[in-house]
């Protein structure tokens, strides 16, 4: 089972269920998850993987599951990870879309939320210290990833994190590139013994094509979700948050699917539920077309990118092996580091400046750093924590 598809189903399932906190928490929840405790990837790799879904478009999270469970087992892996992160918040979503959208609000679960906004924090802070300990070897490392993080900070946006990336592997090129002759050994990218790439190449033609075509005004709602959904994934740049007025502007503006209180209820449990925060495509998709809807506007909406991750991965790994590719990545890793911290900052300010959250942080700082206890038990504890205090 450890090395196995029923591993990585199981463990990103459970993974899915407590991911609360949007892409960074993920990504802190995996590391420790997956390189920390059961060590099946190496920290590298996860920085690396967070450096291509970085520049690609649609949810970052489910892009990165992808791509690590294509790490972990090929194709089977990056199916089996991709389905096991979004069934929590899918059906968790789904519950919450029918009670809003026949009682006319949702269950109370802010208080709960509230509790876990500290253990998030701690978790991310102290996974991007470990990171930062083990990989920023010199001091230049630390001025790069200093640099990204005060930046992201005091400007953000997608197109300063893409500017980063490419400027940190610049920098990267240039200061720790290695003089080595390159080997025809050194990339091989075996297309001819995997053929099951062209077909994914192809599947993503077909939905593109049927993307454009199920947009006419005449198409059944199904297949206007599809190619709406679809589509907008694959034009969607820098995370949940950040294309948050480009969803409302199409769903709202243009399609008229939506009240403006009806869009940021559906954000809102979008955040408040575990999983990436393009799950209130759920929502969204039941509003149209009741459970379908729902499935489809998922469906449509993470896997295009996941799909274009994996293919992108497939042919992003033998490059790693090149010296000047190596230096690059010293240079972009760092960055991206830098960019984990920021996010400490980010989701920082969405907390409850309280007595009680201020002392569940420190304690949670404590924890995090000093054992390596799964974050699924983490995150329990907090929720429990957050509907007793708050």
């Amino acid at each position: 089972m450890k090395n196995g598809i029923l591993y990585i189903f199981l463990t990103f399932l459970k993974l899915g269920s407590t991911a609360f906190g949007g892409y960074m928490s993920l990504i802190a929840i995996v590391q420790r998850q997956i390189v920390e405790i059961d060590k099946k990837m190496k920290e590298e790799d996860l920085l690396d993987g967070i450096s291509l879904v970085s520049v690609l478009p649609g949810p970052m999270a489910v892009n990165l599951i992808a791509y690590v469970g294509y790490r972990l087992k090929g194709l089977s892996g990056a199916f089996a990870a991709f389905i096991a992160i979004i069934i929590p918040s899918f059906f968790l979503v789904l519950f919450l879309s029918w009670f809003y959208f026949n009682y006319g609000n949702v269950p109370q679960v802010k208080s709960i939320f509230q509790g876990f906004l500290p253990m998030i924090v701690a978790l991310i802070f102290t996974v991007a210290l470990n990171m930062a300990k083990k990989q920023l070897k010199v001091s230049s490392q630390w001025v790069i990833g200093i640099i990204s993080a005060l930046l992201l900070v005091l400007v953000g946006g997608f197109w300063l994190t893409f500017a980063i990336i490419v400027l940190s592997g610049l920098i990267g090129y240039f200061l720790f590139r290695e003089n080595k002759p390159i080997l025809n050994s050194d990339i091989d990218f075996h297309i001819s013994k995997n053929p099951i790439f062209a077909f994914f190449s192809i599947i993503v033609s077909f939905l593109s094509l049927v993307f454009v075509g199920g947009a006419m005004n005449s198409s059944p709602n199904l297949i206007k979700i599809v190619s709406i959904f679809g589509g907008s994934s694959l034009t969607l740049f820098g995370g949940g948050y950040v294309v948050i007025p480009t969803l409302r502007e199409l769903f709202v503006g243009n399609l008229g699917w939506l009240t403006d209180s009806q869009f940021a209820d559906g954000i809102a449990i979008g955040q408040v539920t575990p999983g990436p925060i393009f799950i209130t495509s759920a929502f969204i998709g039941y509003k149209v077309a009741g459970f379908l809807g729902a499935l489809m506007a998922t469906i449509a909406m993470f896997t295009p990118p996941a799909v274009l991750t994996v293919i992108c991965a497939r042919f992003f790994m033998p490059l790693t092996k090149l010296s000047a590719v190596k230096a690059i990545m010293k240079g972009v890793r760092a960055s991206v580091i830098g960019m984990i911290f920021a996010s400490t900052f980010t989701i920082g300010k969405t907390m409850d400046f309280s007595i009680p959250t201020f002392a569940l942080l420190a304690i949670y700082l404590i924890v995090t750093y000093k054992f390596k206890m799964s974050p699924v038990y983490l995150i329990l504890g907090s929720g429990i924590a957050g509907l007793l205090l708050f």
